[in-house]
Order: C-alpha cells, then sequence, then structure tokens
C-alpha cells in the first residue's frame, strides 16, 4: 500500500476522563479537527463500545465523560448526535435502556441535544463485495447517517486477541444475529474476515479510541484494568488498530482483522510506515501489556498442518470453563451461546466440548464473570520451551 494513502493517526496523553474534552480536541486537531468530519445539519452517528450492562467504573465500555466529550464536539460543529449500538445479548428497547442507563449513557447525554435509539428495527444489507459475507443485517441508525463516530475501547479479546476500531463495528449488528455469524464462522480467521468486510461496508468516517483506561489480560470483559492514559483518532480505522496493537506489543500478524485489512490493501504491513502524529510509538509503547490466555497458541509456533488431527488441535487449544464458585446460575451464557454447547439441564452451566466452538461468547458476556480461559498445561509448558 502506498503510506501517502494511509491517513494519519494520533496520539496525546490523557492523565484522566476529567481532562478527556480537552485531549479529544488535541488528537483531532492533528488530524483536521471535528470540522473535517463533522459539517452542519448531518446527521451524527456516535457509536461506543457497550458490549456488556457494565458500571462506568468498570474497565470495559467507553468511558462516558469520553463519550459527553465527542458528543460536545460534534454538536459544536453543527451535528445532530444520536447514539446508537447492539450490544451482546438480545437487542430491543428494554434491554438497551437498561444498558444506557447502567453504562452511564443517559448521564453523558445530559446537557446535550443528543438522542438516544431505542429502535430495534434493522435491514439486510447486500454487500456483495465481501470477502467472506456478502450479506449483513444492520441496524438501521447506522443506514441513516452522514457520519459515523466510532469509540472504540482499547482491550485485549479472548477469541480475536484485540478488539478495537475494526472490532468496534460488530456492535452494529442486531443482537442474536452476532451469534448466527459465530456459528457459522467458528474459525477464528473467517470471523475476522468477516469483520473487515463489515467494516469495509460501514466506512466510519472517524474512529476515537478510549485508551485512557485500557483492559489487558483475558478481555473484553473479563480482564484486568490497564492505566494507559492515551487518546488515539484517526479517519482510518485500520491504521488506528495497527497504531493500538504495536501499542501494546502485538505484531500485525499476530491480530487477524490487522493482518487481513493489510493483505487486502488497507493498511501498511508495518506500523513503521504509519504516518503518527503527535506522540510517537517508541514514546508510549508498553512491553508488558498482559495477552488473553486464548492468544498463546501452540499450534502457530510449531507450525503444524492444517490437516492436524481434530483431537490433538482441540487438546492444545484454549477453552472456556466454568467458576462454580462465582456461577450464579443465570443462564445467561447458554442464552448467548451460538452452538448451543452449555445446557443448564442441572442447574448449572455444564458445557459440551464437542460442540463447544471456542468463540468465548460465554466468557465475553457473563455478567459474574465466572467464565475464565484454561489453556491446557502442555500448551503452556511447550510454549515456554518453544519460546
Amino acid at each position: 500500500m502506498n503510506n501517502s494513502a494511509c491517513e494519519p493517526v494520533s496520539i496525546v496523553r490523557c492523565g484522566s476522563y476529567d481532562e478527556c474534552r480537552r485531549r479529544i480536541d488535541e488528537a483531532l486537531q492533528l488530524i483536521g479537527g471535528i470540522e473535517k468530519f463533522v459539517h452542519r445539519g448531518d446527521k451524527v452517528l456516535i457509536k461506543p463500545n457497550l458490549v456488556s450492562k457494565k458500571r462506568p467504573e468498570d474497565p470495559v465500555t467507553t468511558n462516558p465523560d469520553f463519550l459527553h466529550a465527542v458528543i460536545c464536539a460534534a454538536e459544536e460543529a453543527g451535528g445532530n448526535v444520536i447514539i446508537a449500538e447492539s450490544p451482546g445479548g438480545p437487542y430491543n428497547s428494554g434491554i438497551l435502556r437498561s444498558i444506557y442507563n447502567t453504562c452511564g449513557v443517559v448521564k453523558a447525554a445530559e446537557g446535550t441535544s443528543a438522542v438516544l435509539n431505542y429502535d430495534a428495527s434493522f435491514t439486510d444489507v447486500e454487500y456483495p463485495e465481501g470477502h467472506t459475507v456478502k450479506k449483513f443485517p444492520v441496524i438501521d441508525p447506522v443506514l441513516d447517517a452522514d457520519v459515523i463516530i466510532s469509540l472504540p475501547k482499547l482491550k485485549t479479546h479472548a477469541m480475536t486477541s484485540y478488539t478495537g476500531a475494526v472490532k468496534n463495528l460488530f456492535g452494529v449488528i442486531p443482537g442474536t444475529h452476532k451469534a448466527e455469524l459465530h456459528f457459522r464462522l467458528d474459525d477464528r480467521a473467517a470471523f475476522c474476515s468477516m469483520l473487515v468486510d463489515l467494516c469495509e461496508f460501514v466506512k466510519p468516517t472517524l474512529s476515537i479510541m478510549d485508551a485512557v483506561i485500557g483492559m489487558e489480560g483475558d478481555g473484553p470483559t473479563s480482564g484486568t484494568e490497564r492505566f494507559v492514559g492515551l487518546i488515539m483518532a484517526s479517519a482510518d480505522p485500520y491504521a488506528l488498530d495497527m497504531a493500538a496493537c504495536d501499542l501494546i506489543g502485538y505484531s500485525p500478524k499476530e491480530v487477524d482483522t490487522v493482518r487481513i485489512a493489510a493483505e487486502r490493501g488497507h493498511t501498511p504491513s508495518s506500523p513503521r510506515d504509519l504516518e503518527i502524529r503527535g506522540l510517537s510509538l517508541d514514546e508510549v509503547r508498553i512491553s508488558d501489556y498482559v495477552k488473553p490466555e486464548s492468544h498463546f497458541n501452540l499450534l502457530k509456533l510449531i507450525n503444524l498442518p492444517s490437516a492436524l488431527n481434530a483431537r490433538l488441535t482441540s487438546a492444545l487449544s484454549s477453552r472456556p470453563e466454568i467458576n462454580y464458585k462465582n456461577c450464579v446460575s443465570c443462564g445467561e451464557c447458554a442464552r448467548c451461546c451460538p452452538p448451543k454447547a452449555i445446557s443448564m439441564e442441572t442447574g448449572v452451566p455444564v458445557i459440551d466440548r464437542s460442540v463447544c466452538i471456542k468463540c468465548f461468547c460465554c466468557q465475553e458476556l457473563c455478567p459474574k464473570s465466572a467464565v475464565y480461559i484454561k489453556r491446557p498445561p502442555l500448551n503452556k509448558f511447550m510454549i515456554k520451551i518453544l519460546k
């Protein structure tokens, strides 16, 4: 890819959410200012990361102060703002109301003219250019918008290793349709190829990453809070993701959404070829950012053929486990499991290993963090030796 075609990525420091309005403006000025992206009268969709019903103090969702700052910036540029998201699980007005209240979105909209979307309608759209998926169900506010501003949060992810600007757009797929895509695309590379297809279709106008407080370890909901103290922004979601991955110690080949975007020519193949404004990646790179247990895959290191015996593949792969001490038997893991591998017949969740596709939706959406990722002992031992 010609580097001149790559949109710049800005990186600025932000010590706390109290100062994020000023710092977001600083990050946007480095790439042309909000007026470059939002014009008077535009219908502006702001799409935060509201993966599940979590409190603002949890490092899971886009912080409400961060969201409020972006709303204010868009409105000052003359935009008419609507906030929309389809979180994990069912998609209806009651769920949205609960999510918006718990995650602080209602508070974020106070003092502004922003409208919160409660309409659960969606449209099936054709996308023949897709490499993996040619048709998507998409929530209607996305299709009605003139400008789409995506607000990903810097987090690791059990299935995809990292979640950022591209992965955040999975939230435009309504409710249980997400589970259908997980079930159809049970291979990580195929799933990530679909995510790039979806990003190509949505074409977000601007992505602003909440990297003030991120998450490391077994994200996107059960990891550990990590202060990063940064805000990153770009008109190019692929470049933003490559920069963010480099920041936390991933090479482009380790994160399939980044690798696939580079292979398709959307972004350079190396973060060295990105145009970074503000702080350099060398100034902010974190050497000890903790990766999810599922990221450490023995099969990648020993480079076995794809036709590897299925039993050995299963034995070496990380898998979800239930911590019954934390489990309250709510059944959410069973409801959200795409292949229906979890049974509640005994009153507690039981995972059928022969059906589990290791998408980690159960771990992602468990409200009590009672599902964790277990890496087989052989996998741990061999990786330690081979490294």
